[in-house]
């Protein structure tokens, strides 16, 4: 019996031990499991993140308080779990248009209301940690989907003179729980590169300076040492996709100060990954980077880790277009040069429409060094003007868009304005009235132009969207309107 008994606690210990050890791959491969439905975009308000936290207040393992108010008097909520005596501070979307993160946090609370195989886990980072979440600090940026609050006012530049509320909520927090550990969460732009590679930097980490010195004490030092352990947790899903963010001291920067006040703050920035606009797939890595973490932090595995590694995290770089387009000839004054194009398509959102894309030609000349999300080899074609064509009727269903595309037409031209209740519908920009636009493509203009070879019309760009005349027509509808 005894045998028996000795048995099954090497078994469970064995299984134990395995969980312990394949933990991020385990959520990974589970993730669709604890995702929360109610999050499927990126841009979403207030309103909808106090209906989903209505619902975890019906849920005892949460505590829900409201910790204040914005600016313009939307409710900050803090989420609090587990009994541990280590405190464990949370926030997002401090600048308002950066929710990926927030939408993981929702995934993390329903992995924590969860009872799977993983129970013994979740009890340690639960009888270890006390864990505290603001999941929006920034509503009233969120409302416009903007970076700033209500006064257009950067929240991670007001850590010295804490002027604003969102900002003195976050202060008092941290005073009042005075957290070992804290996650400043944030989105970073999607065209950074991990380093001099061609590979997008998908999640960005930093152990942030107190001061101008770059020095490393104790809690940076811990701070690194976790970055090290989230890392290796990530490095199997995303190689080559992580880097460091900048380490320049920023003295009004609420992650700097964190560190000066005490607390061991990592910053985790999301960045891009290709075909995810909606940040969706990057959301996953931020629930499997931050259960990660909070592991880490539950069983101090992270004193362990081997300070090194955190310093061999290559830098962010900025070398990725939206699309590149590389070996083009552009014809001037009866003479040809050899020219790249990088494209990046701005996403333009409101609460009040589908999101649409204003692109533009972000360089062009020799660009070599830099990579794009998409890239085309364009060798032997030649980049020349679109064509507008001058319509008489404003009814827009009677156009052949696919004949008028194959033709090199990137605008029409009208008198009257269309009666349609989204021209973004339709894949062609419009021109209004009488204006005259330049249609030379250039630099830091409008991305549409047509790629000649041999004479014959090959691609067709269009705001951006790039139209393949001999592999079929794809209505893209993302015109915009020249007035």
């Amino acid at each position: 019996m005894k045998i028996f008994i000795i048995l099954i606690f090497i078994l469970t210990s064995i299984e134990f031990n395995m969980a312990q050890t394949n933990f991020p791959q385990t959520i990974y491969e589970n993730y669709i499991k604890y995702k929360s439905s109610e999050f499927d975009k990126k841009n979403f308000t207030h309103r909808d993140l106090k209906s989903s936290i209505e619902k975890l207040k019906l849920d005892k393992k949460f505590k829900v308080e409201v910790a204040g108010k914005s600016l313009e008097g939307r409710e900050i909520y803090l989420l609090s779990i587990g009994k541990g005596k280590t405190n464990v501070l949370l926030w997002s979307q401090m600048h308002g248009d950066e929710s990926t993160a927030t939408m993981a946090l929702f995934d993390i609370f329903n992995f924590f209301n969860s009872n799977d195989d993983l129970k013994n886990l979740r009890k340690e980072i639960l009888d270890s940690l006390k864990i505290y979440f603001i999941p929006m600090l920034n509503p009233d940026g969120a409302e416009k989907y903007q970076r700033r609050n209500a006064l257009d006012i950067d929240l991670n530049r007001d850590a010295l003179r804490l002027q604003f509320p969102e900002s003195q909520i976050l202060k008092t927090l941290r005073d009042s729980l005075n957290p070992k550990f804290a996650f400043n969460l944030h989105d970073q732009n999607t065209r950074y590169t991990s380093g001099k590679s061609y590979k997008s930097a998908t999640i960005s980490f930093l152990a942030p300076t107190y001061n101008y010195e770059k020095e490393i004490n104790d809690v940076r030092t811990n701070t690194m040492k976790l970055i090290v352990n989230i890392s290796d947790a990530l490095n199997n899903i995303i190689p080559g996709h992580i880097a460091k963010y900048s380490d320049d001291f920023e003295p009004r920067a609420f992650g700097d100060n964190f560190i000066k006040w005490g607390t061991s703050a990592v910053l985790i920035e999301s960045g891009g990954w290709k075909n995810d606009n909606e940040k969706q797939f990057v959301r996953k890595l931020n629930f499997v980077a931050i259960l990660s973490g909070l592991l880490s932090i539950a069983q101090k595995s992270y004193k362990n880790a081997d300070l090194e590694k955190y310093h061999s995290i290559p830098f962010n770089d900025k070398l990725l277009f939206d699309v590149l387009l590389k070996n083009l000839t552009i014809s001037k004054n009866g003479k040809d040069y050899l020219i790249d194009v990088g494209i990046n398509n701005e996403e333009m959102i409101s609460n009040n429409s589908d999101p649409y894309f204003i692109s533009k030609i972000e360089d062009l000349g020799d660009l070599s060094i830099f990579y794009g999300y998409e890239e085309f080899d364009l060798s032997g074609c030649e980049i020349k003007k679109s064509q507008i064509f001058i319509a008489n009727d404003s009814n827009l269903a009677k156009f052949n868009f696919a004949e008028l595309i194959k033709n090199g037409v990137g605008f029409i031209k009208l008198k009257n304005i269309p009666n349609v209740s989204d021209f973004r519908k339709f894949p062609m920009n419009l021109i209004l009235n009488e204006n005259d636009i330049d249609l030379e493509p250039g630099y830091q203009k409008n991305a549409n132009f047509t790629i000649w070879k041999n004479e014959k019309l090959v691609y067709n760009v269009i705001n951006g969207f790039i139209y393949n005349l001999e592999s079929g027509i794809k209505n893209y509808g993302n015109g915009i309107i020249f007035k």
